[in-house]
């Protein structure tokens, strides 16, 4: 299930030759068709709008596959369907949303090469308590929000980005990338929260993408990198903490996807409720703390240890679950009727038996001696006609297919 649209890579927006970010060779300079497989997009925006440190049914898990699946239009290119052009206000902005973080997303993770892609929000408390990194920028709205995701690639690099979506056309869209100002507005402003340092310093990227509608303008991908100004700038001898963040939460993430959450918590925030708890000065605060994170560790350690019966899938090397959604309404699907989609999502085996041993481990996660870190590799998401699938080196594994 493939659909066109035009990709354009504005390579003015970038610094001049010689300085970083680098125009990454990748990329393709000014306006291009391109090809996106939509259930392979539907599987990653289940992954990045799953919380990574709260606890609870998310809707996030589920709704993309049944709910987005009939409104992409029966045409060559990627187009919403009449019915999801006259939604409420409301209902138009989440799908707007998200579709404007999935798409994006999808394109770069294939061309810079993603290991970690996770939201930049948890990723700027994470580390928050170390280095000081959010005191000015925690809004979740607003021109001082952190940007949506924060990516590091199979080198080390680390990519910001922000990702904006709209049904209102294309001179909407524009808007929303921002300008430098003065005062920075949209995108612009969103995504100046971090510089890496030099050798681990990767794009800084707004991404805009205006979504088609039958009968109108078709669908078209605006990606800049604007400068940066006043950023909070991480130093080299600080990389491990965001080495930290990222693999916490990409675990938290892929454990929750697999019906993992009280193990996820503990990974994303293994110091107390929040993912930038710190230790206490006071004996009992901390004593509370204690016990809150003792009593959550033994819940994840049974959790963990039950994981024998739960669903083995892609031949019993990953557990997880296994679902199976009769769509609201058929879809067609080159002439076939689909009503529904089975979805399978899961962790590998062996990181689970690591995790039973210690489902909490305070200290920096590479420090835990654990081998399943090696595992956490490339991301790969790909898919056909009629199935999908999305992996995370050989940690995570999930698959989407269309009957």
């Amino acid at each position: 299930m493939n659909r066109s649209l035009v990709v354009n890579v504005d390579r003015r927006t970038w610094p001049p030759r010689g300085t970083l970010p680098r125009f990454p060779r990748t990329f393709h300079r000014g306006a291009a068709t391109q090809q996106i497989n939509i259930p392979a997009m539907l599987l990653l925006i289940g992954y990045l709008t799953t919380p990574t440190s709260t606890t609870g049914v998310s809707l996030s898990e589920f709704w993309a596959w049944v709910r987005y699946l009939a409104a992409i239009a029966d045409d060559d290119d990627l187009r919403l369907t009449r019915g999801f052009a006259t939604l409420d206000g409301h209902q138009k902005t989440i799908l707007s949303d998200d579709f404007g973080m999935g798409l994006p997303m999808l394109w770069l993770g294939d061309r810079l090469s993603f290991d970690r892609q996770l939201d930049g929000y948890y990723f700027m408390h994470r580390i928050a308590a170390s280095v000081g990194a959010v005191q000015r920028r925690s809004a979740k709205r607003g021109p001082n929000k952190t940007p949506d995701f924060v990516a590091r690639d199979t080198r080390g690099v680390w990519h910001v980005v922000e990702c904006k979506g709209t049904q209102s056309g294309l001179d909407y869209s524009l808007r929303q990338l921002g300008s430098n100002g003065p005062p920075p507005s949209g995108g612009v402003a969103q995504k100046r929260a971090i510089v890496f340092p030099a050798r681990h310093t990767g794009q800084r990227l707004v991404c805009g993408l205006s979504i088609g509608v039958e009968g109108g303008a078709g669908t078209r991908l605006t990606i800049i990198d604007p400068e940066p100004k006043e950023p909070f700038v991480l130093r080299q001898d600080q990389l491990y903490l965001a080495d930290d963040a990222a693999t916490r939460g990409v675990l938290s993430k892929t454990l929750r996807l697999s019906g993992f959450e009280i193990a996820a918590e503990a990974t994303a925030s293994p110091l107390g409720r929040h993912p930038s708890a710190t230790r206490y000065s006071t004996r009992s605060a901390e004593q509370a703390r204690e016990e809150l994170v003792s009593a959550r560790d033994a819940r994840a350690r049974e959790e963990l240890q039950n994981s024998l019966g739960r669903t083995q899938i892609f031949g019993g090397e990953f557990t997880g679950r296994e679902l199976r959604f009769d769509l609201p309404r058929p879809i067609s699907l080159n002439g076939d009727r689909i009503t529904r989609a089975i979805v399978r999502q899961g962790v590998n085996k062996e990181v689970l038996l690591q995790l039973q041993e210690r489902p909490t481990i305070p200290e920096p996660i590479f420090d835990s001696q654990f081998s399943w870190t090696a595992e956490m590799g490339l991301n790969t998401a790909k898919g056909d006609e009629r199935t999908a699938s999305f992996q995370i080196g050989q940690v995570f594994r999930s698959e989407l297919i269309l009957e």
